[in-house]
């Protein structure tokens, strides 16, 4: 899991100089400079040299990832060859499988010479039935990774079915990644929600991320950011209610006590650690702003 606030990811066209200047200026946690999707074949180059002017400037104040195109295409290697040597904080790899991760490893240090270069993390994307079926194999194949993505869009028209603003196609796929990435102890970035006016909408789709189990989301435009960063930070009352369970649980300790009760219910060490963990989080967002 990485040290970074990964509430939301801001993913922005390399091909163009005014998003990425832009970008600088939204309060996402992350931004990811994408050289994918979001690049037509005729601005492949262009967009992988605004990245490389950008990483060598080290113009944004916020976990800089990059993702770079499938390693099966034509620009996949020449994206790495440049890319990798100016230590990103993550790459983000499309389409991941275990093929394409090992192949993505041994690049990875044969470019930097030696593991002087791991603190750029991996982040699988998983965008197919394929990498589904095999994400504890392709999650736990290199220490790299740090976090895992869903890409809903690219699952759908896999799995030949029509996304929907509710998301059931997507509910097996969310719940199994969350399940894999927690028990490796991997952040979880859910897929972004790209109904861009449906504010509603958004907000209802965070907060079923969230309740699932997701760390963060990514997005794809930068009206989604501030709902995305309500959704994943603390609510005043939950971190009012944890501070009273922790607190509750001293209480009984100095005491001597060997059961703690809070308003009729006992705090065993489970429900303790989700307060601590709660607070933790709410501290970590506080020293970030």
């Amino acid at each position: 899991m990485s040290d970074f606030l990964r509430r939301s990811l801001l993913y922005v066209p390399a091909s163009s100089e005014k998003m990425l200047n832009k970008a600088r200026t939204i309060s996402s946690d992350a931004v990811i400079l994408d050289l994918e999707d979001s690049v037509s074949p005729e601005e492949k180059e262009k967009a992988r040299k605004n990245v490389v002017e950008y990483l060598h400037e080290r113009q944004y104040e916020k976990e800089v990832i990059v993702r770079i195109n499938a390693l099966n295409t034509i620009w996949g290697l020449k994206d790495m060859m440049e890319i990798i040597p100016l230590s990103p904080d993550g790459i983000i790899l499309p389409k991941a499988n275990e093929k394409s991760v090992a192949a993505y490893e041994m690049i990875f240090f044969s470019l930097s010479g030696s593991e002087r270069e791991k603190h750029t993390s991996l982040i699988p994307l998983l965008e197919t039935a394929e990498g589904i079926s095999d994400a504890r194999q392709i999650l736990s194949s290199s220490g790299l990774i740090d976090a895992i993505q869903l890409g809903a869009e690219d699952l759908a028209r896999d799995l030949s079915v029509e996304r929907t603003r509710e998301g059931l196609e997507i509910e097996f796929a969310r719940q199994s990644l969350v399940y894999i990435a927690k028990g490796l102890k991997l952040d979880v970035l859910d897929t972004p929600y790209t109904a861009i006016h449906d504010i509603e909408g958004l907000r209802a789709d965070c907060m079923k991320a969230k309740a699932m189990g997701f760390t963060g989301k990514v997005c794809i435009h930068p009206s989604h950011v501030d709902v995305i960063n309500e959704i994943f930070s603390p609510s005043e009352a939950e971190i009012s209610e944890a501070g009273k369970i922790i607190s509750a649980y001293e209480d009984a300790r100095k005491d001597g006590k060997g059961a703690v009760s809070y308003n009729g219910k006992m705090i065993d060490l489970p429900i303790l650690q989700r307060a601590e963990n709660l607070i933790a989080r709410n501290n970590l967002i506080q020293n970030r702003r």
